[in-house]
């Protein structure tokens, strides 16, 4: 459990949902986690939690879509630390609004919490893994980045455009023995994640029966925790420049072991490869009310 032992770890969006997932997990394994989100009471529970569970953990709010909150964040950390070891640039955030629903505010909100910031934390944060000498940069993506949905006008650009970014840093920053990879969200066989835009306080309201359906830390913990520290783990001349989710490595991980994981991922990078598919009779979307709607091809 403490396989990460005193590295410095900062997740962006870790206030809920898979990002909070991660940092419970990864202050169970001994890293000193850095906490960033917006709502402050979720960053509380949260601390709170990994405060029992005898975890270290900082918290500091930042709206990551502002750069000036960004150049704080990073200087706190600094301070603190004086290094960074992984940066999870996790926080997204989607309107959940059809093309002629967004209005250029929207697309620029997306944009830039998705896209824009972890550019600019990798960046900021880059000095702080270079003069460590080695480091792991994780990109948080979906199936978003694969294929187009209907009312992610925004939200799927920004994952397309975060899976290049990912490719194009695994490559720059190579010679700084830095690795940079995308992983996937999952839940739980049987549970589901939160969605994206969905509070803790508006998850609480929620009747039990659908509390129930949503997967917590401690199962997140327990299904992927092998992954996301391996993930953690790497630098450059391990894995670097890939496209993995987190059933997928946990799964390969738990069927043949740390060391094969390596070696099937060392040394390559992943380009997209698209393929058509069998246009669908209908699509259900979520609405920004919570909802849902259906669009029908005819």
């Amino acid at each position: 459990m403490n396989r990460l032992r005193d590295k410095v770890i900062v997740i962006t969006g870790s206030g809920r949902g898979f990002g909070r997932a991660m940092a419970y997990a990864y202050s169970l394994e001994g890293a000193k986690v850095i906490i960033t989100a917006r709502t402050i009471s979720e960053l509380e529970t949260l601390k709170s939690t990994i405060t029992k569970t005898g975890g270290s953990c900082m918290m500091i709010p930042a709206d990551i879509s502002r750069y000036d909150e960004i150049k704080k964040l990073v200087n706190s950390v600094n301070q603190e630390f004086g290094r960074l070891d992984v940066l999870v640039n996790n926080a997204a955030t989607s309107p959940w609004k059809t093309f002629h629903e967004t209005s250029v505010n929207d697309w620029d909100h997306v944009i830039s919490v998705n896209l824009r910031a972890p550019f600019l934390l990798s960046k900021e944060f880059f000095p702080l893994m270079k003069k460590t000498g080695y480091g792991s940069i994780i990109n948080i993506t979906s199936a978003s980045a694969q294929m187009g949905f209907v009312a992610e006008i925004g939200y799927c650009p920004s994952k397309f455009g975060l899976e290049g970014l990912t490719q194009c840093l695994a490559m720059e920053l190579y010679e700084h023995n830095i690795a940079v990879n995308s992983l996937g969200v999952a839940a739980p066989k049987g549970k589901r994640l939160k969605p994206t835009e969905l509070t803790m306080m508006e998850a609480s309201r929620m009747p039990e029966t659908v509390q129930n359906l949503y997967a917590d830390e401690e199962s997140m913990a327990e299904s992927f925790s092998d992954a996301w520290v391996f993930l953690a783990l790497q630098d450059a001349k391990g894995v670097t420049g890939q496209r993995i989710g987190s059933s997928q490595l946990a799964d390969f991980i738990r069927i043949n072991g740390w060391d094969a994981a390596e070696r099937n991922w060392r040394n390559k990078f992943t380009k997209a490869v698209y393929t058509s598919y069998d246009m669908p009779e209908m699509v259900r979307y979520q609405t920004p009310e919570g909802g849902f709607k259906e669009l029908y091809f005819k």
